[in-house]
């Protein structure tokens, strides 16, 4: 049996990657979830991560994964291996592949999918029509939202987030939170759990509400960039810079400039930085430039440092910024 990993590909809007198999591979003019082939000594996550910036050029996080798949190709039996990602990028980069779509969840099983594909399109479409109740635990007696969670409270919430598997459940997770200031605020307290599923789930509903009306964070920025040097995990720290750079300088407050200034360029000049708290990192530094334009030459040095080695993305988004802020010196 033959181990393949594969990818089921969301980004922000929750729309997923499918990918056509180009004329040099079998199953050619087929549709599927990218992904390949496990080497030796190589675990299942490393592969997946290796062979979808081989294969596309991008890079993605491990957000959770689906039951394996066992098919008969008669040449070849396939175990095939599917993992739910998340990615900030949106044009992938074909080497093997002829042509990509990004699709909801209900329109990739339209597309003609190879046969051990379409089970793992199937398990996925049937995690994004589950519906979560979400409860806020109320603990101040007089109305007013407590900034924390007892132990009994934090550990009900936890395990109902880490529960969730889909963008739809994150989604109804955060228009609940839009809606109940305790609910938002207990989501700010998971999100640094050390629980890695738990503080991703909890700080990518964050991300959410920042879509759906960014004003409620407001109170908790600060907080986010006290807890920035110690967040647990990578995709924690991509959402919290995501609501930073959505928030815009103004409504950060003044005394925690200089600390997240410091951290981002930090980012820039740390080697392997993962690409999208860079992207977010930059675009922050950006924003500052407009308060403190005695930062452009820091800020273009950094910024030409992290992208002297990245892909053509990050060199182009990069660029602009570098271009952005030096037309306002």
């Amino acid at each position: 049996m033959i181990d393949v990993t594969c990818a089921v590909i969301r980004n922000d809007e929750g729309l997923v990657l499918s990918v056509r198999r180009g004329p040099s591979m079998d199953n050619a003019g087929k549709w599927e979830f990218p992904g390949g082939k496990t080497r030796p000594g190589e675990d299942h996550e490393e592969c997946i991560i290796r062979e979808i910036n081989e294969e596309l050029g991008i890079s993605i996080i491990i957000a959770g994964s689906l039951d394996p798949v066992e098919f008969d190709y008669s040449d070849k039996f396939v175990r095939l291996i599917p993992f739910i990602c998340e990615t900030l990028a949106s044009k992938p980069v074909l080497t093997e592949h002829d042509e990509f779509r990004w699709l909801r969840p209900a329109d990739v099983l339209k597309l003609d999918m190879t046969a051990a594909d379409i089970p793992v399109a199937e398990q996925y479409l049937a995690l994004n029509s589950v519906t979560p109740t979400i409860t806020a635990v109320h603990e101040s007696a007089e109305g007013v939202p407590e900034h924390g969670l007892d132990a009994e409270a934090g550990a009900e919430l936890g395990k109902m987030v880490g529960r969730i598997t889909s963008v739809n459940e994150i989604t109804m997770v955060a228009k609940s939170a839009v809606s109940d200031p305790v609910l938002l605020s207990q989501l700010v307290t998971l999100s640094s759990s050390h629980e890695k599923r738990v503080g991703f789930m909890s700080s990518w509903a964050l991300s959410k509400v920042a879509d759906m009306n960014i004003e409620l964070l407001t109170p908790f920025l600060s907080s986010l960039v006290d807890a920035l040097p110690g967040v647990p995990n990578e995709s924690v720290q991509r959402s919290f810079m995501r609501v930073l750079m959505k928030s815009g300088t103004e409504k950060i407050p003044q005394s925690h400039h200089a600390r997240l200034i410091e951290y981002c360029l930090g980012i820039m000049r740390t080697e392997n930085t993962p690409v999208a708290p860079k992207a977010y990192g930059m675009e922050i530094l950006a924003l500052f430039c407009e308060i403190y334009p005695e930062m452009v030459n820091e800020v273009t040095a950094a910024v030409q440092l992290a992208i002297s080695d990245a892909h053509g993305g990050m060199k182009a988004a990069g660029r602009k910024v570098i271009a952005r802020i030096r037309r306002k010196e």
